[in-house]
């Protein structure tokens, strides 16, 4: 029996002297696993992909409850972390942890999905930024040494009916399948005006920076700076679900559907553009014409629609 032991023991030091456990020669990436907006009530999934990107194998341990290999930060705008949840505590009390080792050759990947509600509390609306922490020789206190990953956003949005729910997650996954492109300001504006015109509703959105919008009234910004984050995020769904309703009033210009459209001017400077077309709307015997100059600005590469004016011109009699 001493025999067997001291050859198990031995064993042991030849795996570890081949394949030592080595922080640095692995990476960790996070990303979101649904498609879909979260409520706060909703499960929020995040896959977790640990990647060997050494020429050599590496060996690391994964525990069965991968509270003891994973952390996750997450964090307000204003960079205060968001508490535990009753799960993770509890489950991090445990003294017992069986787990097994993995080795990834080079260029392999360890994939696996973990609820992010059972790391942290995700009770309050807001957007939110997520980070993971990864123990490839498991969490045995502060002392462990873990990898961070990449960092991603999440937001959070204000409870709604189930039938609402659904309607905008239909609408988010829809958007997601659509790509933005890196489009001039008039090719932006020229997209828009088209995707009315078709009655396209996910590509009308598509470069519409809707609370710029929604703000351009200063009576509107006036009592959105007033509202909580919750609240604001409420307003400009509402304010979206009006657009695709056609209001009265002013918003009714931005969905107004023009018989013909002419692109009359376009300047701009690397960061904010302006966009003059001129838009006509036939009627049975005269001919509305009306200027509108949409200003545009570059986020993150792609030009958004952040407010316009319009301004009416003489009518034309129609001739028959």
């Amino acid at each position: 029996m001493l025999q067997n032991r001291r050859t198990l023991g031995l064993a042991c030091l030849l795996v570890c002297l081949v394949s030592p456990l080595r922080i640095g020669a692995l990476t960790v990436s996070i990303r979101l696993f649904d498609e879909e907006i979260y409520f706060p009530d909703s499960s929020v999934y995040v896959a977790v992909a640990v990647e060997n990107q050494t020429p050599e194998s590496v060996q690391f341990k994964v525990a069965d409850n991968r509270l003891f290999n994973l952390d996750f930060s997450v964090t307000d705008p204003s960079n205060r972390p968001l508490g535990s949840s009753g799960e993770f505590i509890i489950g991090r009390t445990t003294n017992q942890v069986f787990y097994r080792t993995v080795t990834l050759e080079p260029g392999e990947q360890f994939r696996f999905i973990e609820a992010l509600t059972d790391y942290v509390s995700l009770e309050t609306p807001g957007q939110y930024r997520v980070q993971a922490t990864f123990y490839p020789g498991l969490f045995r206190g502060n002392s462990s040494q873990g990898i961070a990953s990449n960092t991603i956003p999440l937001s959070i949005r204000p409870g709604h009916s189930r039938e609402i729910r659904q309607e905008m997650r239909f609408q988010a996954i829809t958007e997601e399948r659509l790509q933005r492109e890196r489009k001039s300001p008039d090719e932006v504006v020229e997209y828009f005006l088209e995707a009315r015109r078709q009655e396209v509703w996910d590509r009308f959105f598509l470069y519409l920076n809707l609370e710029k919008i929604y703000r351009q009234n200063p009576e509107r910004d006036r009592r959105f700076r007033l509202l909580s984050e919750a609240d604001q995020l409420d307003t400009i769904q509402r304010f979206r679900d009006d657009l695709v309703r056609q209001p009265s009033g002013s918003d009714a210009a931005l969905v107004q559907v023009p018989s013909r459209y002419e692109i009359l001017q376009t300047s701009y400077s690397p960061d904010e553009g302006r966009v003059v077309v001129l838009l006509s709307f036939d009627y049975e015997r005269y001919r509305e014409q009306k200027r509108y100059t949409f200003r545009l600005e570059r986020r993150n590469g792609f030009w958004e629609i952040i407010g316009y004016n319009v301004e009416n011109l003489p009518n034309k009699a129609i001739h028959e």
